[in-house]
């Protein structure tokens, strides 16, 4: 249900709708193992500056 949840906060009808687009990550320890960016930002920590 929760999941639900935040993917219709994010525009979506359905979990299986998200997207990679569609996650940050809270802190840097997470947006570095899961390799996406922090929340509020474009920056992915451990990639390049590509």
């Amino acid at each position: 249900m929760e999941a639900q949840i935040i993917a219709r906060a994010c525009g979506k009808s359905h979990v299986l709708n998200l997207e990679p687009e569609d996650l940050c990550a809270l802190n840097i320890e997470a947006a570095a193992m899961a390799g996406v960016p922090l929340a509020g930002t474009n920056w992915i920590p451990g990639r390049g500056e590509s």
